[in-house]
């Protein structure tokens, strides 16, 4: 009884430090969320355009994946960003897939054989591709790097596009982390509540978010040894 009660006050107090990292990250980027807002709406209709665009340009060069979906939820509504990173993270994977498998597949190839673990991806996919893909893409594993590893495996696009998904759970609690902060930074600046928003759901969101992301996590990861892929 005594070690649960550990365990739970270990959790308890992790949720505690990102949810006070939140804060932190919205009470800083209050000082520059103005003019990235004014440069939005400077693009008018093309801004969701943009963003996509940028996010699909950048994702194939191992820029933070997680950097942007939080940006996501600064810039736009909480629907309209989650819409946005959706559409983001198909397309960027899409790319990364064709990149890896035809343009770029020696130099993924080569670089996969350094790293042991990546390297033995296709030996333990076969005949559990999806399962296999939609587990690591609910790991905290780099997007891209991951993206390519799956690309120099005989996997078919399909299923690889659609095993994809996983990743949106993890990609939509981080642009509703961005959201998060972008108004409790209010509270902390003193700023009056925005017309609609409730303080106290978005940290029940915030708090229900990172549940979600440690517990699913933690089952990926088993099953995914289970299958074969030990460190």
């Amino acid at each position: 009884m005594q070690l649960q009660n550990i365990r739970l006050f270990n959790k308890l107090a992790i949720a505690l430090i990102l949810f006070g990292f939140v804060l932190l990250i919205g009470h800083e980027l209050e000082l520059y969320l103005p003019d990235l807002e004014v440069w939005i709406q400077e693009l008018g209709a093309f801004a969701p355009l943009a963003f996509i665009l940028l996010f699909v340009i950048l994702t194939p060069l191992f820029v933070s994946v997680d950097a942007l979906c939080f940006a996501a939820g600064l810039l736009f509504p909480l629907g309209a960003g989650e819409f946005y990173i959706i559409l983001a993270t198909y397309l960027s994977a899409a790319l990364i897939f064709f990149l890896g498998r035809y343009l770029l597949r020696d130099r993924v190839l080569t670089f996969l054989a350094e790293h042991k673990w990546f390297s033995g991806l296709n030996a333990v996919s076969n005949g559990n591709e999806f399962k296999l893909m939609f587990l690591l893409r609910l790991t905290p594993l780099p997007f891209a790097m991951l993206s390519y590893a799956f690309s120099v495996t005989q996997v078919r696009f399909r299923l690889y596009l659609a095993a994809t998904s996983g990743i949106l759970i993890y990609n939509g609690s981080l642009v509703y982390f961005g959201y998060t902060a972008k108004h409790l930074s209010g509270l902390i600046s003193g700023v009056t509540p925005q017309s609609g928003v409730s303080y106290p759901m978005l940290a029940l969101g915030l708090v229900i978010s990172l549940a979600v992301l440690v517990y699913v996590a933690k089952i990926a990861g088993k099953t995914v040894k289970q299958l074969g892929l030990k460190d």
